[in-house]
């Protein structure tokens, strides 16, 4: 019988696969191709659209939750919901 995981190791996991998906040479060409296309470094402000705007928002949020965690540190992770602490809103 399986053992459900923790909500820790759950995030632990996810860290992980991330850091396996685009650490090699075609996950970092991958990543740089999703920087551009999620607008990352770029305004996602829209002067004609506030629909538009929204919708350059929701991509770079894509971007930016891949880019966390790559960066957390494991080490962080003491207490279950610490990933929802440090989550960017």
């Amino acid at each position: 019988m399986k053992e459900e995981l923790t909500q820790a190791e759950v995030i632990q996991q996810l860290i992980s696969d991330m850091g396996n998906s685009f650490q090699s040479p075609s996950g970092l060409r991958t990543l740089k191709h999703l920087s551009l296309f999620c607008l990352e470094k770029q305004s996602t402000f829209d002067e004609e659209s506030n629909l538009k705007t929204a919708f350059n928002e929701g991509a770079r949020s894509v971007i930016l939750e891949i880019r966390r965690l790559l960066e957390f540190d494991l080490s962080k992770l003491e207490r279950k919901d610490n990933y929802e602490q440090n989550r960017i809103s």
